[in-house]
């Protein structure tokens, strides 16, 4: 039958390749590192972090944070201290990491849709001379003007901490070596940098350009440690927000430290009073830190840590990040190497698949002291709980919709009303709750050659699936329009092969970007981070969609059109059943498309679902293969991913058919839909072609599959419906 390669099979071929064969949307990882949750393997070693990737991978963690690389003389079983009493702010090859141990690290991890994230140690360096490279002893490039007074902001940026020398960030030699580190990063395939002490370094506002310049590189996500609050004036933690997510310690170590897992309120001093937006905060529930350095949590019980990680994680907006423990206690018995792999908890995985299917959607935070809901609107909910056993909470919002449903840590059941959230919450103290299918219309990712690529500069794409007249307005760094247009709303979007797309001004260089209608509503919470070549949506969401080159290479081919089609495959009720495969029907010309849904179910053992076509059923394989032809992909294992496509081959029956490949799909329901004219096949939400008259639809909005609005719909011509909120495939006549 060749159904499936088995998962040991598949695990030998892994190793075997040494490359990550899974990707990103196999196990529904999220695009950006800000809108998943960070796993801090903090001081392993990059080959103990590639062994780990599919374990990674499995418990939904979007990206991982290594330690500091400044260093050469780091191994395992170096002290975790000497690794922040950086040699340089520039990379050092070591035993611990290699240069080839990052860019074999960072290939492998894309292959899963797992980022690299580096911490870098950019305040100080070690003590003096003899301690550090000599590059750092002249030219004023470390000043030592003594301790520091956390009630004065120029003690703040240029004392010392500890014996360390500080850093001139004012030095621009010492500026452009902080840039050629990121450079460096980035080429090895680093995708962002955490930045260690960064309330020790001033501001542009300050006199200091060394935040401007560093995170200029483009393509790259950066977050900073701000203890507690960064001076006398916490206000300027908004300036910092301008170039980088921050984090908020007093918020985050409430739960943890004082109150049971359970945070206190919906969000902190940076978002309460602040006015800072979800978006740019990095939530934990212990650092490196409170752990490390003999501080609180390194007497606290893991379960506590999950349960406060897993009140932030789940949140929107905010990523979170999970610290791995090292493997012993104590500030000086603590080593460079593999830690605690508690990360792989059903309730810590849960909770991160639940905020990576939850993207785009609102929170809403309510506790009563002793139990907290996370809801996310027309998603789900997280419950978290002092202890387990029977609970009732708030449905915030009356985000999560009204039903019953099953606890996806424990299997417990909850009942859910447009009030209340009621059941019982297993020995974790976590429960996640929210259905298989999250079905809000996907637009259609545009696939016409816009002919743009990233040698033309800085530019983006929009998908206008809500019909706006839209305009784009972006700034840089300095708060400098990058437009053509200096007044708001900005810049008209320009249509290219039908998808539209918006380019920055010569020599700028965008670091934050609005679309709205004209002015009026907009993407998202409005003030979104740019990407560079990223496909924006109206949510505020985005992806990295390629378009091809100049030259691409040529696209699907038609396949022969049977007479009738069917699914074979992980069909709930009818697993792999010859006699019994979900029909298709013909939609429009050339093109096949399930009547109703298909619920997918993986085998044991088994995180994803197979399936094929056949155009004739049987008693058994050998029936069907000698008398059917099967269609699959040319490669096993090829991953669907919804309202994506994928090329479909032919296998014709007493030939080949017993050699018929498999797609893999998520375990859900979903109509599958085949397209014969251009050889693929894909799954989705939306129905298969309706037959309309323009007449009967003077309140619905029409788009081209590519995703661009029309005004007046063609006769005979297929296109997307939108009215009432939902999507459907329509032909007009």
């Amino acid at each position: 039958m060749n159904k499936t390669l088995g998962s040991a099979v598949l695990s030998l071929l892994c190793a075997a390749t040494g490359t990550g064969m899974l990707h990103a949307t196999d196990y529904g990882l999220p695009a950006g590192i800000q809108e998943g949750n960070i796993l801090h393997c903090f001081n392993w070693t990059a080959s103990e972090i590639k062994a780990e990737l599919p374990k990674i991978a499995e418990a939904g963690f979007g990206s991982v944070q290594m330690s500091p690389m400044q260093r050469p003389d780091i191994k395992a079983g170096s002290s975790w201290h000497d690794l922040y009493r950086p040699y340089d702010l520039a990379f050092k090859s070591s035993s611990y990491c290699s240069e080839q141990d990052l860019r074999d690290l960072c290939a492998e991890a894309a292959g899963y849709g797992i980022k690299i994230i580096v911490d870098v140690v950019a305040n100080h360096v070690d003590k003096t001379a003899g301690y550090h490279d000599t590059w750092w002893d002249s030219d004023g490039r470390v000043r030592w003007e003594g301790q520091i007074n956390y009630g004065d902001r120029y003690s703040i940026t240029h004392g010392c901490l500890g014996d360390y020398g500080d850093v001139n960030s004012e030095n621009s030699d010492v500026q452009a070596r902080g840039k050629a580190y990121v450079e460096k990063l980035k080429e090895l395939g680093v995708s962002g940098i955490r930045w260690d002490a960064a309330k020790h370094i001033a501001l542009p506002s300050e006199g200091c350009a060394f935040w401007s310049t560093v995170t200029s590189v483009p393509g790259m996500y950066h977050y900073g440690e701000i203890l507690d609050t960064p001076g006398p004036n916490p206000s300027i933690i908004k300036e910092y927000s301008q170039y980088m997510s921050v984090t908020d310690n007093k918020y985050c170590n409430y739960a943890a430290k004082d109150n049971g897992g359970i945070p206190g309120g919906y969000g902190g001093d940076w978002v309460v009073n602040q006015g800072l937006s979800d978006t740019k905060l990095v939530y934990w529930a212990e650092s490196h830190d409170t752990y490390s350095n003999d501080e609180w949590s390194q007497n606290v019980d893991q379960s506590v840590i999950d349960r406060a990680y897993a009140a932030y994680a789940c949140r929107s907006g905010a990523t979170a990040l999970y610290l791995a423990r090292p493997a012993a206690k104590g500030f000086n018995n603590i080593k460079v190497g593999k830690g605690s792999t508690a990360y792989q908890s059903k309730s810590v995985a849960e909770v991160n698949k639940f905020r990576n299917a939850m993207t785009g959607r609102k929170d809403w935070f309510e506790s009563n002291g002793n139990a907290c809901s996370i809801t996310r609107e027309n998603g789900g909910a997280v419950i978290v709980m002092k202890g387990s056993g029977s609970v009732s909470v708030v449905n915030g919002g009356g985000y999560c919709p009204a039903g019953t449903y099953t606890d996806r840590v424990s299997g417990g059941t909850f009942t859910v009303t447009s009030t209340t959230i009621t059941g019982n919450v297993g020995s974790s103290g976590i429960a996640v709750i929210y259905d298989g299918e999250i079905d809000i219309p996907t637009p259609p990712d545009p696939t016409p050659d816009p002919t743009p690529t990233p040698d033309d500069g800085y530019y983006v794409y929009f998908a206008n699936t809500s019909g706006w007249n839209v305009m784009v307005w972006a700034w840089d760094s300095a708060g400098e329009p990058c437009g053509v247009s200096t007044q708001w709303p900005g810049d008209p979007m320009t249509e290219k092969n039908g998808v539209l797309y918006w380019s920055a001004s010569a020599g700028k260089v965008p670091s934050q970007i609005i679309f709205s209608n004209a002015g009026g509503e907009k993407a998202g919470d409005g003030d979104l981070v740019f990407v560079n070549g990223a496909t924006y949506y109206p949510d505020g969401s985005y992806k990295m969609i390629s378009y091809g080159g100049e030259d691409p290479t040529p696209g699907p081919q038609p396949v022969d059109m049977p007479s009738a089609l069917y699914v074979l495959g992980n069909i709930s009720g009818a697993q792999w059943d010859t006699a019994n495969g979900a029909a298709m029907t013909i939609a429009e010309p050339g093109v096949f498309v399930t009547s109703s849904k298909v619920t997918f179910a993986p085998d044991a053992g088994e995180s994803v679902c197979y399936f094929n076509l056949t155009d004739r059923l049987g008693a058994d394989w050998d029936e069907v293969n000698m008398n059917a032809n099967r269609f699959g992909p040319s490669v096993e294992g090829v991953s669907l991913t919804l309202n994506g496509w994928a090329d479909m081959k032919k296998y014709a029956n007493n030939v080949n058919a017993s050699a018929c490949k498999s797609w893999t799909v998520a375990p859900g329901s979903y109509y599958v839909r085949a397209d014969f004219n251009n050889g693929r096949v894909q799954i989705t939400n939306i129905t298969g072609v309706e037959i309309l008259d323009a007449s009967d639809d003077a309140e619905a909005s029409y788009f081209t599959l590519q995703g661009v609005r029309v005004a007046k719909p063609e006769a005979g011509k297929i296109y997307i419906r939108v009215a009432g909120g939902k999507a459907s495939k329509i032909m007009m006549r």
